[in-house]
């Protein structure tokens, strides 16, 4: 995941060892419980993409998205999309209905896409989904191209 993430050159989010010690269960954010999930995107076996969250006492929520990266190439094909619906359905088993998202004011590309997807302003550095359930729609999906 690291991997692909800094072939995409972004510089948000935790360096490797990090994102290592995360996903080992040895490194955790603020306020997070133990339970956490990752979901990975591939195509033609390559991984394209991958969304990480978990469960939180943060800002009075009870879910947490840690981190959403899709290649560049494959920006703007649904597949963010399709691993946001993932993570709010592992939210919504495990009855984890208000999530937030950390995202630099800068980063309006990231923001307009959370918004788009239903989560409004918290705070200057956090969105909020009040419901994550209602993120979980087929209607935010790209059409689909037409059939040949």
């Amino acid at each position: 995941m690291a991997r692909i993430r800094e072939a995409g050159y972004w510089t948000g989010g935790a360096p490797a060892l990090w994102m290592a010690r995360y996903l080992a269960g040895e490194h955790h954010p603020h306020h997070a419980r133990a339970r956490r999930i990752i979901y990975v995107a591939e195509e033609e076996g390559q991984m394209i993409g991958f969304i990480v969250g978990h469960l939180t006492s943060r800002f009075g929520c009870d879910g947490e998205m840690q981190w959403l990266y899709v290649v560049p190439e494959r920006r703007g094909s649904g597949t963010a999309v399709r691993l946001l619906d993932s993570l709010a359905t592992w939210f919504v088993v495990e009855d984890a209905r208000r999530v937030c998202v950390n995202v630099e004011p800068e980063n309006g590309r990231a923001r307009r896409f959370y918004e788009r997807q239903g989560a409004c302003p918290l705070n200057d550095y956090w969105l909020v989904w009040p419901d994550v359930g209602e993120a979980r729609t087929p209607r935010h999906l790209p059409a689909a191209p037409p059939a040949a």
